[in-house]
């Protein structure tokens, strides 16, 4: 017992080296393959409970449980999981670790699995109803700019949904603050943009409890649909 709960506590350590300044894509890859076989262990049964939030502020936008939706940075399938468990069954997994794409194969969870590389087009203009994500803005993994190719690939009228951590918009002093300043910028200059232009229509913002048990994390959803 003692050894795996060293096992899941040095395996959370490894994840948080993602969140280092100075990591590369390479690098978040890299640890994301080395902890795919125990991700769940280390976050999923640990009170994370983000994926199953999404899931229902999901399913409270989109009735249509055979919707196409693509899980952007879907990891080992968490949020996939939860969706599958609420009747949503054409999946798609963009993932930048292809271990964690492995993991998630093995449950049989998604329909299609695309590991992400170099080039964010992986995809058709309005290929998909929707775009799900959940828990990817933050460091070295996922910037806001990334809206721009999720309205290109949703079709109109399809929905765009994100949860995140709340703090890491919300946070004032220390090592993390910078990167909250540079996210809530950036959130608020893309959103605005395309909200201006008539790409996206708000439907809801705002926080929700739950996001990690153990902590008290607070949670942070986006949910547009896509006009044109």
């Amino acid at each position: 017992m003692a050894d795996s709960k060293q096992k899941l506590e040095n395996g959370y350590k490894k994840f948080l080296t993602t969140l280092e300044p100075g990591a590369t894509t390479d690098d978040v890859a890299s640890i994301y393959d080395e902890l795919a076989e125990q991700y769940e262990d280390v976050v999923g049964a640990n009170g994370y409970d983000a994926p199953s939030k999404l899931a229902k502020i999901f399913e409270g936008v989109c009735n249509d449980k055979s919707a196409n939706i693509v899980d952007w940075g879907s990891g080992v399938g968490l949020a996939g999981a939860k969706l599958l468990e609420r009747g949503f069954t054409n999946l798609t997994a963009v993932e930048i670790s292809q271990k964690s794409l492995d993991v998630s194969a093995k449950n049989g969870i998604y329909q299609r699995y695309v590991k992400l590389g170099d080039s964010k087009t992986l995809f058709k203009t309005d290929e998909f109803d929707a775009v799900v994500c959940c828990g990817c803005f933050i460091p070295n993994h996922v910037s806001p700019d990334i809206f721009y190719e999720w309205t290109r690939i949703v079709k109109p009228r399809g929905i765009i949904a994100v949860a995140m951590r709340r703090e890491y918009i919300h946070l004032t002093e220390g090592r993390e603050s910078k990167f909250s300043e540079e996210l809530k910028t950036g959130m608020e200059t893309v959103l605005g943009d395309l909200e201006t232009k008539g790409n996206l229509e708000l439907l809801s913002k705002g926080d929700f409890d739950g996001y990690y048990v153990p902590v008290n994390w607070i949670g942070r959803k986006y949910v547009y649909r896509v006009c044109c």
